[in-house]
C-alpha cells in the first residue's frame, strides 16, 4: 500500500505519539519510515551578527533533537524497521515540509500536533493547513486531546 511513510516534528512540544504510529504502520506495511524534525531558525538577538548566547541556545537544541532521533532510531532498527532521520533549521516550515515530501517520493505522511496554547494552535494550524493543501501525499495528523 505505502511504500514510504514519514514522520514529520513539527512543533517544539511534541510527544511521541506521531513516531509510535508512524513505526506501526511501517512494520505492518512493512515499508521504509523517516522521521523529519524542523524548527524555526531563529534571528540573531542582534540583526546583524550571532552572539555567543544564540549560538549556545542553537547548539544545546540542536543537541537535544539529535539525542532524540539516536533514541527513535534505535527503537525502529529494533523493531527491524528501515529508518533514515533528517533535522533542518528553516524559515518557513510547511514549505520545508512540503519539498521533503516531494523530493523523498513520500506516500503517508504523519504530523504531529499536541497539545498547544491559544496562539501557538493558531500559527501551528496554518502550518499544517499550508502542508495539507499543498503536499503531494496522503497525511495523517495526531492530536493530543
Amino acid at each position: 500500500m505505502f511504500k514510504q511513510i514519514t514522520v514529520a516534528i513539527i512543533t517544539p512540544t511534541h510527544d511521541k505519539k506521531a513516531f509510535d504510529l508512524g513505526l506501526k504502520m511501517a512494520k505492518k506495511l512493512d515499508c521504509a519510515l523517516s522521521v523529519i524534525e524542523c524548527f524555526y531558525q531563529k534571528p540573531p538577538m542582534f540583526h546583524f551578527f550571532e552572539t555567543k548566547a544564540d549560538k549556545q541556545s542553537l547548539q544545546t537544541r540542536k543537541h537535544k533533537i539529535d539525542e532524540e532521533l539516536v533514541k527513535w532510531k534505535k527503537i525502529a532498527e529494533r523493531e527491524g524497521i528501515l529508518i533514515k532521520t533528517k533535522f533542518a533549521l528553516t524559515d518557513s516550515i510547511a514549505h520545508w515540509v512540503i519539498d521533503y515530501v516531494s523530493e523523498n517520493e513520500v506516500e503517508l505522511l504523519i504530523v504531529d500536533y499536541p497539545k498547544l496554547s491559544m496562539t501557538e494552535s493558531t500559527h501551528y494550524d496554518d502550518i499544517i493547513n499550508t502542508i495539507h493543501h499543498k503536499a503531494k501525499c496522503h497525511i495523517l495528523t495526531t492530536k493530543q486531546y
